[in-house]
C-alpha cells in the first residue's frame, strides 16, 4: 500500500478520532464513543509512523499494541457486555507482549512475545463470540457491523498465527504490499461510520415522527374539551391549552402567573397542600375555579415529572381538569329532589298513620254534631280564627272532643291541603320528648343510625296539634317558644337551625294560668299560645245536643257491629239528659257502644245502669266544685275527684275495653302516674 494512502487513511482516522473523543468527553454516558476515538487515534498515528522513517520501531509497536488492548473495551461497550476482569486481563497482555517484543529486541532473548499475543487473540475472539451472542436478542442494526468486525479479527489473528508458525509457506503476503493489520483499523472505522450515517438517518426519521407527534398533540390539546395546564416547581403556569382560555378574556395573560390566583374558597387551601407538597406525586382533587363570567367547578388529575434534559434538574407539574359544573348543579338538585322526596314520604307515612288510626272511627265520631247555643258560639269563634294564621289555644274537660275541634280550625284554612298532625304531650315520655317534636340527625345519639323528621318538620306549611301541652316538660318548652316566635327548630346532633312553617293548636283540660303561677309553665309560651284562647263547654252544658249525639253514635255503632238498633225509649233518654257526664262525649260514646253491643233487640238497652250523679255541682268558666258554700275547690282536688268517679264508673278497671284510660283518654301507664301523684288508691273491682 502506497505511503499516499497511508497518510489519507491517517487523515480520516485521526479527524474521525478526535470528533468521537470530544463526543465521548461531552456526553459521559456514551463510553463507546469515546474508547473508539482513542481506538481511531491510534490507528491514525500508527499508519503515519509506517508510511514515513520511523523515528523508532518501539513507537509503532506501541500504537499497534495500543489498538489491539482498546479494540476490546470499545467492543464491550459497543454490545453492552462489559466483564472489566477479563478486559483488564487482555490489557495487561497487552503490556506484556510490548514489553516482550522489547526485551527479544535489545537482549536477544527467545521470542516469548508469542505467549503474551496468542493469549490476547484467543481472549479477544472469545470476548466478541460472547458479546455478539448477548447482543444478538436485542435485535439492534450495530449487530451486523460488529459482526463483520468480529468476524474479520478472527480471521487477521487466525492468519497471523499461521504466518508465525507456517512463515513464506503461506503465499498471499507476496502477492500484496499490506498485511490484514493495516487493514483492521481501517474496516471498524469504515464500520463505524456505516453506523455513524445509519444513526443520522435514523434521527431524520425520529424528527420527522417528533414533529408529526407534536402536531397530532396539538391538534388534541386544541379539540380537547379538558383543562391542560403545566406548572413549575413555583406553581407558576407554564402552558395553558385553549380550552381554559376559552373562560376568559382574550387579553388575559396566563404565562408566569400562579395558578392558585384562578381558584377560591377552601378548596384553594386544600389544592396546595396536596399538588405543592413534594411528596405527592400524583393525585386527584376537586376545585372551583373563577373564570370569566361563573364559579366552575373542576376536577383535576395531576402528575409530576422531571425534566433531566437541562442541567438543572427541575421538576414540572401537569394538571388535567374536568369541567364538571353541571355535573355538579344536577348532583345539587337531584339531592335536593331526594330531599323534598324524603320529606314528602314522611309526611305521607305520618298521614297515613293518622289516617289509619282514623278509618277505625265512625265518621260520625269524626264529625262535630250538635245545636245548642253553646256549641254554635264555639263554631262561630273556630269561623273567625280558621283562617288566621295564630296560635290557638282549646280549653275544655277531659272528652269534649277538643281534637275534633282542631281538626275543623284546620279544614276551614289555607293549610288543608298539608298535613296535620297531632301529637298527645302527655303520652309520649320525657326523654323522647324533644326527639319526638324536633327530629335528630345521624349519629345525634346512640342507636341514631339515619336522620329522623320530627313533628314540626312533618307538619311543615300545615297544622300541628299539642294536646295536654299542659304536660309538655319545662325544659323544651323554650325551644318550643322558639319555634312559635322565630319559625326556627333545630334537631339533636344538628349545628344549624332550620326554617319551617307551622300552625300551632295546643290543648289542656289545665289552668295553665295556675301552671304559670306554680312554675311548672312559662309565662312566655303561656301568652304565645294564648292569642286567641276558645274554650268548649262540658256535655251537661248542651244538653240539647244529646240526643243527637246519642243517634249518631246508635247509628254509627250499628253499621260498625252490624246491628239493627233504631229506638231510644223516653226514660232511657231522660237518663242521659240528666245524667252529668264527667267525661263527656267520650263517656257517652263509650256507654252507647256497649249498649249496641249488649242490645239484642231494637230498642237500645244499657249495658249497665249509669253511675249515680256526684253530689258536686260545677259552675263557672273552670267548672268549680265547692266543698263547702262560696269555697272552690283547688285544680288538684278536682282532677283527683274526676278520676275518682271515672274509676268508680268503670268499676276500677284502669286499662283495656271501656276502661277508665280509654274514657279520659289517656294512655293506662299515665293514668297510674296520676293516680300516684294524686294519692289514689286502686279499689278491688265490684263483682
Amino acid at each position: 500500500m502506497s505511503d499516499q494512502l497511508f497518510i489519507f487513511f491517517a487523515g480520516i482516522a485521526l479527524t474521525t478520532g478526535l470528533s468521537y473523543v470530544g463526543l465521548g468527553i461531552v456526553h459521559k454516558i456514551y463510553r463507546a464513543n469515546f474508547i473508539f476515538g482513542l481506538f481511531a487515534i491510534a490507528s491514525g498515528l500508527y499508519f503515519i509512523l509506517i508510511s514515513s522513517e520511523p523515528l523508532s520501531p518501539e513507537f509503532t509497536l506501541f500504537f499497534a499494541t495500543a489498538m489491539f488492548a482498546l479494540f476490546p473495551w470499545y467492543f464491550a461497550f459497543e454490545v453492552g457486555y462489559l466483564n472489566r476482569k477479563l478486559l483488564w486481563i487482555i490489557t495487561g497482555l497487552c503490556a506484556g507482549y510490548f514489553a516482550a517484543k522489547n526485551l527479544v529486541s535489545y537482549y536477544e532473548l527467545p521470542e516469548i512475545q508469542y505467549f503474551f499475543s496468542y493469549g490476547v487473540y484467543i481472549l479477544t475472539s472469545g470476548y466478541c463470540v460472547i458479546g455478539l451472542k448477548k447482543m444478538s436478542s436485542k435485535n439492534d442494526f450495530p449487530f451486523i457491523p460488529l459482526v463483520v468486525v468480529a468476524a474479520y479479527y478472527i480471521v487477521f489473528v487466525t492468519e497471523e498465527i499461521a504466518f508465525n508458525i507456517y512463515g513464506d509457506a503461506l503465499p498471499w503476503r507476496n502477492l500484496v504490499s499490506f498485511t490484514y493489520l493495516d487493514l483492521f483499523p481501517v474496516i471498524i472505522i469504515s464500520l463505524k461510520l456505516v453506523m455513524l450515517v445509519n444513526d443520522q438517518l435514523l434521527k431524520v426519521n425520529l424528527q420527522k415522527s417528533v414533529v408529526l407527534y407534536k402536531d397530532n398533540l396539538n391538534r388534541i390539546l386544541n379539540q380537547t374539551k379538558k383543562f391542560i395546564l403545566t406548572l413549575d416547581e413555583k406553581g407558576n403556569i407554564l402552558f395553558a391549552n385553549p380550552y381554559f382560555k376559552e373562560f376568559y378574556n382574550p387579553e388575559d395573560t396566563f404565562i408566569d402567573i400562579g395558578f392558585d390566583k384562578f381558584l377560591t374558597g377552601e378548596t384553594k387551601n386544600e389544592f396546595k397542600k396536596l399538588v405543592y407538597d413534594g411528596k405527592n406525586k400524583k393525585g386527584n382533587i376537586v376545585t372551583q375555579v373563577v373564570a370569566k363570567d361563573a364559579e366552575l367547578t373542576v376536577a383535576w388529575s395531576f402528575v409530576k415529572l422531571k425534566n433531566n434534559q437541562s442541567e438543572q434538574v427541575s421538576e414540572y407539574t401537569y394538571l388535567f381538569g374536568a369541567n364538571i359544573t353541571q355535573l355538579k348543579k344536577t348532583e345539587e338538585e337531584l339531592r335536593k329532589a331526594y330531599n323534598d322526596l324524603e320529606d314528602l314520604k314522611n309526611k305521607i307515612q305520618a298521614e297515613n298513620i293518622q289516617l289509619r288510626k282514623e278509618s277505625g272511627v265512625p265518621l260520625a265520631q269524626r264529625t262535630l254534631i250538635g245545636e245548642s247555643p253553646n256549641f254554635n258560639y264555639v263554631l262561630n269563634r273556630i269561623e273567625d280564627v280558621a283562617t288566621l294564621n295564630v296560635p290557638v289555644l282549646l280549653e275544655g274537660e277531659t272528652g269534649v272532643g277538643k281534637e275534633l275541634f282542631a281538626n275543623a280550625i284546620h279544614e276551614k284554612s289555607a293549610r288543608k291541603e298539608n298535613p296535620f298532625i297531632k301529637v298527645n304531650c302527655a303520652a309520649i315520655p320525657e326523654e323522647l320528648m324533644e326527639s319526638e317534636l324536633f327530629g335528630y340527625e345521624k349519629g345525634a345519639f346512640t342507636g341514631a343510625d339515619k336522620r329522623k323528621k320530627g313533628m314540626f318538620e312533618l307538619a311543615d306549611r300545615g297544622t300541628l296539634f299539642l294536646d295536654e301541652i299542659g304536660d309538655l316538660p319545662l325544659s323544651l318548652q323554650p325551644k318550643l317558644l322558639r319555634a312559635l316566635q322565630d319559625g326556627e327548630i333545630q334537631l339533636l346532633g344538628a349545628e344549624k337551625v332550620k326554617k319551617v312553617d307551622v300552625r300551632i293548636i295546643a290543648a289542656t283540660n289545665r289552668s295553665l294560668e295556675e301552671e304559670v303561677e306554680k312554675g311548672s309553665f312559662r309565662s312566655d309560651l303561656y301568652y304565645r299560645i294564648n292569642v286567641f284562647p276558645i274554650t268548649i263547654p262540658p256535655l251537661r252544658q248542651r244538653k240539647v245536643d244529646i240526643p243527637l249525639l246519642v243517634r249518631a253514635f246508635v247509628n254509627s255503632f250499628n253499621a260498625q257491629y252490624h246491628k239493627d238498633v233504631n229506638e231510644v225509649s223516653e226514660s232511657l233518654m231522660d237518663d242521659f239528659l240528666n245524667y252529668t257526664w264527667p267525661g263527656n262525649v267520650r263517656q257517652l260514646r263509650n256507654v252507647i257502644e256497649r249498649a249496641v253491643i249488649t242490645s239484642g233487640e231494637s230498642r237500645l238497652r244499657l249495658a249497665d245502669p249509669l253511675p249515680l250523679n256526684s253530689e258536686t255541682s260545677f259552675a263557672g268558666k273552670n267548672n268549680v266544685h265547692s266543698k263547702k258554700p262560696g269555697v272552690p275547690l283547688t285544680l288538684e282536688e278536682c282532677e283527683r275527684l274526676h278520676i275518682t268517679n271515672i274509676l268508680e264508673q268503670c268499676n276500677w278497671k284502669i286499662s283495656g275495653k271501656s276502661s277508665a284510660s280509654e274514657i279520659l283518654d289517656l294512655p293506662s301507664s299515665t293514668l297510674r302516674s296520676k293516680m300516684k301523684k294524686l294519692g289514689i288508691r286502686a279499689q278491688k273491682k265490684r263483682n
